[in-house]
């Protein structure tokens, strides 16, 4: 009887551990920032909207469905697994925001001179978010997102005039644990060899800022975290 009170004790105390959910590791600053948990990853898709602290996306298109004289639009608006979306903050500042997945073998080579790199797979996510009414162009791009993340990790940039921002895939808990599974946790933004801010896709979803950056910048971050929420869709 004692034996069985003991292994029922030890069970309740390793529950909770044992439901949580996994979170992944942050780094620097954003350790003591509290994350903005995302609405509307989940669930219906017809309508969809996401929000997260303050920032807010407008109806979730399956397609560009609108003309647009961005350099990233007129060279592959013939791709056949596409997305856009508006991204607002709450000082109205808004970025369009378009997105691409799986590349077919024709698009690679213009890809490549777009983007200035030599890639010869076709494992690629990117896009643009196009600001003050089309004139700032931040194009992005992640390769590698479904390979092993032990052997070949995924890696990225967001491009923009006069600069990069690194997109580094995050595949360690909170725990200290490497994530054995092939999809990275999340991602950092590391802006002038600081991280800056952070996305977790999993589960819902969590976004990370750094506090005191510049509101276009957070503009922009956002609106790439907003597109990494939704790259699965693109996947499926």
């Amino acid at each position: 009887m004692k034996t069985f009170l003991k292994s029922l004790l030890l069970a309740a105390l390793l529950l909770p551990a044992a439901c949580s959910t996994p979170q992944m590791a942050l780094d620097g600053p954003l350790q003591t920032i509290d994350a903005m948990p995302v609405k509307g990853r989940q669930g219906w898709m017809l309508n969809q909207h996401l929000s997260f602290g303050e920032f807010s996306t407008g109806k979730v298109q399956r397609g560009w469905l609108r003309s647009y004289d961005i350099p990233f639009i007129i060279r592959f608006s013939g791709a056949k697994e596409k997305l856009s979306y508006t991204m607002s903050d709450a000082r109205g500042q808004a970025a369009e925001v378009f997105c691409m997945g799986k590349l077919s073998q024709k698009d690679l080579p213009v890809f490549n001179e777009f983007f200035e790199l030599n890639l010869d797979w076709q494992d690629v996510f990117s896009g643009t978010a196009s600001l003050a009414e089309g004139r700032e162009h931040y194009d992005f791009i992640l390769t590698n997102l479904n390979q092993n993340n032990w052997f070949r990790p995924a890696e990225g940039f967001i491009r923009y005039q006069g600069g990069l921002i690194e997109l580094q895939p995050v595949d360690r808990l909170a725990n200290g644990q490497r994530n054995l599974g092939q999809q990275p946790l999340g991602f950092q933004f590391v802006y002038g060899g600081e991280v800056v801010g952070a996305v977790e896709t999993l589960n819902n979803g969590r976004v990370w800022l750094k506090d005191g950056l510049e509101p276009k910048l957070r503009l922009v971050l956002s609106s790439v975290a907003a597109a990494l929420l939704l790259r699965s869709e693109l996947e499926s």
